[in-house]
């Protein structure tokens, strides 16, 4: 059985959709990287037909290591901003649709003033979601709110 890459396949489904975006400031211009392997740089990288450099990790909750990739997250993230490129960046996530209350849930276990205080630290401009039919988009304190105990 091949392996399977699920957070590759989010990635090739949200650059598709990000082809063919209404929004310039999103519309993919140019790309740098769309591959979750890349060591230089982040899952997908471009800029924007509005120029601007847009910088996202992406990750997937469909996996037996689905938990593990919610404390991944923050390491990535953490990681983008130490390299040396990054002065007038736009940081993101992204991830699916259907998992936007799986990692809600899982983030509300963190306080949630120091989670709101990460996203500035970063800052994480927005939170990209995806499905087969479109991308939406988050604010990082609306991820954290979504789940509703």
């Amino acid at each position: 059985m091949a392996n399977r890459t699920p957070e590759q396949d989010l990635i090739n489904e949200f650059v598709i959709h990000l082809e063919r975006h209404a929004d310039d400031t999103v519309k993919i211009g140019s790309v740098i990287n769309t591959s979750c392997k890349s060591k230089k740089f982040a899952d997908i990288e471009f800029k924007s037909k509005a120029d601007l450099h847009w910088v996202i990790e992406a990750k997937s909750d469909d996996s037996k290591d689905k938990h593990n990739t919610v404390h991944k997250i923050f390491g990535e993230l953490l990681k983008e901003t130490g390299r040396t490129n990054r002065s007038n960046c736009r940081h993101a996530i992204l991830i699916p649709e259907s998992a936007v209350e799986f990692y809600s849930r899982a983030f509300q276990s963190i306080d949630r003033e120091k989670f709101l205080g990460f996203g500035k630290l970063i800052p994480i401009d927005t939170v990209f979601t995806s499905n087969a039919t479109g991308v939406g988009q988050l604010t990082w304190e609306a991820l954290y709110d979504a789940h509703k105990p």
